[in-house]
């Protein structure tokens, strides 16, 4: 999950081969359905990974990830160079406490303006 997860966060390259097209990610993370909005930004679909739209903060952060069955995520934020990855095995409701803590952490850099 980790180096699938550095692949995308550097925009398919791996040392310095070309391993995934660039143009393919950009796609790929492109959201082509919007499924909901808060408050806080808007979520949609691209190529099997999630995007996310935070509009809310000044200035907008956007971030991308994928996940699996059970709260396994790979989460990128480019604008920040990071990549997080979360592998867990939690059932039902709980299955999204690993992204929600994801956003937690995000939003405390955001306050803390890091960005």
């Amino acid at each position: 999950m980790v180096k699938i997860g550095l692949l995308f966060l550097n925009e398919g390259r791996f040392n310095s081969d070309q391993v995934i097209s660039s143009n393919w990610l950009i796609q790929a993370k492109r959201p082509y359905k919007q499924f909901e909005t808060s408050k806080e930004g808007t979520y949609g679909y691209g190529y099997q990974l999630w995007t996310y739209e935070y509009t809310n903060t000044n200035p907008p952060m956007d971030y991308y990830y994928a996940n699996g069955i059970y709260g396994q995520y790979i989460f990128i934020v480019p604008k920040l160079n990071i990549m997080a990855v979360a592998k867990s095995h939690l059932k039902y409701d709980q299955q999204s406490a690993p992204g929600l803590f994801f956003e937690e952490l995000l939003g405390s850099w955001q306050d803390e303006g890091d960005i």
